[in-house]
């Protein structure tokens, strides 16, 4: 209870806290609309993205759009004496806008990374499944990433008064 109140005096809000029901960061994301994202890693994000930012619900009108484009590389990691590859450096690389869409106003742009590994074995199709489950993981991480920065972002702004 003490840590609360210190934490109060000294201007700390939980990241997703309630500011006021219309510009909470929920309400915010619930008014993100997410682009179509080219490639199966690209799917897989979009429908990361559009879980999370939906989450709480909300009929809410779309004000912000999220362009992504993506891309991505495999990397040999571990190379055996007769130069096959064992592991492999899953890469995805990401530029997103959030776009205001009234006015087409870029609000926020980053560029996010992320990395995952994945083992390649005897068989083709568990090697395949494996590269398969490394995308979504990459996708998926990504995804947790743009939240937070969203979530950042949308908490910085002033608080608006109802109406």
């Amino acid at each position: 209870m003490t840590c609360a109140g210190l934490l109060a005096g000294c201007g700390f809000q939980p990241l997703y806290g309630n500011r006021s029901q219309a510009s909470s960061t929920p309400a915010q994301f619930a008014r993100i609309e997410v682009n179509d994202i080219d490639g199966r890693p690209g799917h897989h994000l979009r429908n990361h993205l559009i879980d999370r930012l939906s989450a709480r619900g909300g009929n809410y009108k779309k004000q912000y759009r999220l362009d992504i484009v993506l891309s991505d590389r495999k990397d040999g990691l571990a190379i055996r004496n007769d130069e096959s590859v064992t592991r492999f450096n899953y890469r995805l690389l990401s530029n997103f806008r959030l776009v205001r869409i009234a006015d087409q106003q870029i609000l926020y742009e980053a560029n996010l990374r992320t990395t995952v590994a994945f083992n390649v074995v005897d068989s083709e199709f568990a090697t395949l499944s494996a590269e398969r489950d490394a995308e979504e993981r990459a996708a998926r991480d990504l995804s947790e990433e743009m939240i937070t920065r969203l979530a950042i972002y949308f908490q910085r702004l002033p608080v608006q008064p109802p109406g």
